[in-house]
């Protein structure tokens, strides 16, 4: 038998266990030499090393995610990154966690995602040869009361090295690249089945997009007229874009300009994406084209995060909207944050956008 002694102090050091920090160790492992960039794929390696166990939130932007979101830092010999052609989502990470979209890693526990980089990435202009590759190792956790955290894993060893050579992009089918309109037709909802190209989508879903289509053009039309009347930074430009200057009065106007001109209803909607944490992601160079996820279809009609403020945020992706939008922040206080500290982040940032057209809650 142990001694009391003994027995205590072996409780005292479960107890600061239990009460320690998570811990997590991200590796990545693949070939050294690959022929063809569609063999270029990477497996990611997650394991839980605390001592208890962790949800972890499935974030598209994390290697837990196999949709071809910006994950990978991939850098050639000459320090040149290779260019991201991939996803950028729509994704609240609060909402994600309601949704139940998390893995559960018990202590010891591991989980291992292939990644096809190929999807996401063009060696082109970087040409063949030697890369070093890491991953995005900062995770959002979920505690027992469904808040969120963010949390960085630590990275075991150095950068996996991996010689490409052969076919340095690959091949894709051409997107619609039509759906810029000037023309303001889109009060009519009978245009909604005639004019809007759907894939995998049911006839309530069809009218579900129609209407968010229609309050998403009112959205940039009235976040417009707001800006062109605006003589001084108000509260409402203040909380999501931070301090006024001339670059970026001109670039939240420029967006929303291009915006307002687009004829939502000729976009083509996607319906077969099945991830119930992700609202809706889109190819930036894929003009028109929205592929709309689990958590688009439980959004609100109108407000904070809403069906047609997630068609703002992800035509404001588009690169032929000026030159697109990034995902710095998601979510409203994040976004705030954002405005608070890099206002020059805030103007290029999707959710800002969604947040500003929606006005939810009203802001003067």
């Amino acid at each position: 038998m142990l001694p009391l002694q003994a027995l205590l102090a072996f409780s005292a050091a479960l107890s600061a266990h239990a009460g320690s920090t998570p811990s997590l160790t991200l590796q990545l492992q693949g070939a050294a030499s690959v022929t063809d960039i569609d063999n270029f794929k990477v497996l990611a390696l997650l394991v839980n090393t605390g001592w208890y166990t962790l949800k972890i939130l499935n974030d598209p932007l994390s290697p837990l995610s196999t949709l071809p979101a910006n994950t990978f830092e991939i850098v050639n010999s000459e320090g040149s990154t290779a260019n991201f052609t991939g996803i950028m989502a729509k994704y609240v990470p609060e909402v994600a966690a309601k949704a139940g979209a998390y893995t559960t890693l018990k202590p010891g526990e591991s989980v291992t995602v292939e990644h096809d980089l190929s999807e996401a990435y063009n060696l082109t202009a970087t040409g063949a040869g030697a890369y070093d590759i890491k991953a995005r190792n900062v995770f959002y956790l979920v505690n027992e009361q469904n808040k969120v955290s963010t949390f960085q894993a630590q990275v075991s060893g150095s950068s996996l090295k991996v010689h490409v050579n052969g076919r340095l992009a690959k091949a894709r089918s051409p997107g619609s690249s039509t759906a810029l309109s000037t023309s303001s037709k889109l009060a009519n909802s009978t245009l909604l089945s005639k004019r809007a190209n759907f894939n995998g989508c049911s006839d309530i879903l069809k009218w579900n997009i129609g209407l968010a289509t229609i309050k998403a053009h009112e959205y940039a039309v009235n976040a417009k007229a707001y800006l062109e009347s605006m003589t001084t930074p108000s509260q409402r430009w203040t909380t999501w874009y931070g301090g006024w200057n001339l670059f970026r009065g001109y670039t939240v106007s420029y967006h929303f300009d291009f915006l307002r001109n687009n004829d939502f209803l000729s976009y083509s909607y996607d319906c077969t994406c099945t991830d119930k944490g992700v609202y809706a992601y889109v190819y930036p160079n894929d003009f028109g084209k929205v592929f709309l996820c689990g958590a688009f279809w439980n959004a609100p009609e109108a407000g904070t995060d809403s069906k047609p403020g997630t068609i703002i945020h992800e035509a404001s992706h588009f690169w032929a909207n000026e030159d697109g939008t990034s995902d710095y922040a998601y979510g409203q206080g994040a976004c705030k944050d954002l405005a608070r500290n890099d206002g020059d982040k805030a103007v290029r940032n999707a959710d800002t956008y969604e947040y500003f057209a929606e006005n939810s809650p009203g802001l003067p």
